[in-house]
């Protein structure tokens, strides 16, 4: 059976698109985190998952939040989003966030955000599956093309996608 070094080289064969996942913590401070994992589950009623690793240092700010907003990247955000995807504790610019109208912080200059309040929580192996019933949808202005992930590294569609 092949082992997880070879799962992940597999899975990264499969292009995502990349988003940013923030939260106000408890203490009304900010938690930002990259992903790759956001999922479209159901329309009826809106539902959206990602996947949160058990040992991500702010575990706890994410799993137990009961509203969080997405903010789907574009291609020239690659250093949000790398700012975004380093372990540990991320250095926040409060720069590269926006208050939404649904009252929670956004990437600015993001293709568009998606805020939800937790719906569900589920364990999955060294993860746990996040899913969100979907309260707001914003598109950003000026439309754009979507930063993705593939081969582990960040990059752009090709022109003709």
């Amino acid at each position: 059976m092949p082992g997880p070094a070879t799962f992940r080289q597999l899975m990264g064969q499969f292009a995502t698109g990349v988003a940013v996942v923030s939260v106000e913590t408890g203490n009304g401070a900010l938690a930002a985190m990259t992903i790759n994992s956001l999922v479209s589950v159901s329309l009826e009623p809106m539902l959206v998952s990602w996947s949160l690793q058990n040992s991500a240092s702010q575990f706890a700010a994410y799993a137990d939040a009961p509203r969080f907003a997405f903010s789907i990247l574009a291609e020239g955000q690659q250093t949000i989003a790398r700012r975004y995807a380093a372990r540990g504790s991320s250095a926040l610019s409060q720069a590269d966030f926006e208050t939404g109208t649904h009252g929670l912080p956004v990437i600015a200059g993001a293709l568009g955000h998606v805020a939800c309040r937790r719906h569900a929580v589920h364990p999955a192996g060294d993860h746990t599956l996040i899913l969100g019933e979907v309260e707001a949808l914003a598109l950003g202005q000026g439309g754009g093309r979507p930063l993705v992930f593939f081969g582990g590294r960040f990059g752009a569609l090709g022109h003709d996608a």
